[in-house]
């Protein structure tokens, strides 16, 4: 069994703040990705490693595509405020349960120790940072700010992950191998985090659903050595929050139709999604008490077997009354 990606980035100067963004989405295949499947997939760079593991659920990292950037980086509190930002996104799609498709971008914002822009030979050894060019406060506040800018609408001319993520989860989804016949009709959802450092006891999060598709997580950690666990995080609760949203469509698209339909509707989440709920299972040790303090907030998974109980049940009536109507005498 491999061991999970050791994704870590050079250590920066400050300020010290990641921007990241998750789209998460059923895999538009028929069948669930075997391990030689899922290597297929995810070989997105030539000579390098697709990192697997089976235990206690199938996960597989693709390995990390860096995309330039040169743009401005919007600050939270002054919309007019804007710092220059040069350096890579990196991207890296992960698959879940050989059925559970994600694309994962993120920046570690650092600090540039020198007041000119280099050559891009210099930015990409460092994949998956991007360096601040100009006179800005060196404070945790100014670390915020940052964070906080990352959450305001985007202008033209700053930096989007989002349309990075959007992008590289489009070319994952177009691969030949799929045959674009997943078996049930499930959203994308998006969940766009930052962290930052200046916990004083450990690691806090806090998750706000924007809308029905769309999250935002910030989290604070201790160290800087905890970033690489908190983007793990982020990436766990994206596929939890997912496979929520999921269920709850299916049981709402399932109250439109009579009991035999709601059948045909209800069963492939149980068929192919119930069994993928492991929250925090695949997380670094570090930031399991956040999603236990998770957990206690939202009842994240009292809701989710409320769900899968729900849908047990109405399959059972169901059926109850398919076969009741079956034995009925002069039918």
């Amino acid at each position: 069994m491999s061991a999970p990606p050791r994704r870590t980035t050079p250590r920066p100067a400050a300020p010290v703040v990641v921007l990241g963004e998750i789209r998460t989405c059923l895999l538009p295949h028929s069948l669930t990705l075997d391990p030689l499947g899922t290597v297929e997939l995810l070989a997105t760079v030539p000579g390098a490693t697709v990192v697997r593991r089976e235990r206690p659920c199938p996960l597989a990292f693709s390995p990390r595509h860096a995309t330039g950037v040169d743009c401005h980086l919007g600050w939270g509190a002054s919309a007019s405020t804007t710092a220059r930002v040069v350096g890579t996104v990196a991207s890296t799609a992960i698959l879940t349960g050989g059925r559970i498709a994600q694309l994962s971008s993120h920046t570690t914002v650092a600090r540039a120790q020198q007041k000119k822009r280099m050559p891009w030979a210099h930015y990409i050894a460092r994949v998956g940072v991007t360096e601040l060019i100009g006179e800005l406060p060196d404070s945790e506040a100014a670390n915020k700010e940052l964070a906080a800018g990352h959450f305001a609408p985007r202008g033209a001319t700053t930096l989007d992950i989002g349309s990075i993520c959007a992008r590289q989860l489009d070319h994952l989804r177009a691969a030949p191998q799929l045959d674009r016949h997943p078996p049930l009709r499930a959203p994308t959802t998006r969940l766009r985090w930052s962290a930052v450092v200046g916990g004083i006891t450990g690691p806090a999060v806090s998750l706000r659903v924007e809308d029905e598709e769309f999250r935002t997580l910030r989290v604070t950690v201790k160290e800087a050595s905890d970033l690489p666990a908190a983007l793990r995080f982020c990436e766990d609760v994206a596929v939890h929050d997912w496979l929520l949203t999921v269920i709850d469509a299916r049981v709402r698209a399932a109250e439109t139709f009579d009991d035999g339909r709601q059948v045909a509707v209800l069963a492939p989440v149980l068929e192919h999604l119930a069994h993928l709920w492991m929250p925090g299972a695949q997380v670094p040790t570090a930031m399991r008490a956040p999603w236990r303090d998770l957990q206690t907030v939202a009842g994240l998974s009292k809701q989710w077997t409320a769900r899968v109980e729900q849908i047990q049940r109405r399959i059972d009536v169901a059926t109850y009354y398919a076969v009741r109507g079956a034995n009925t005498p002069g039918r």
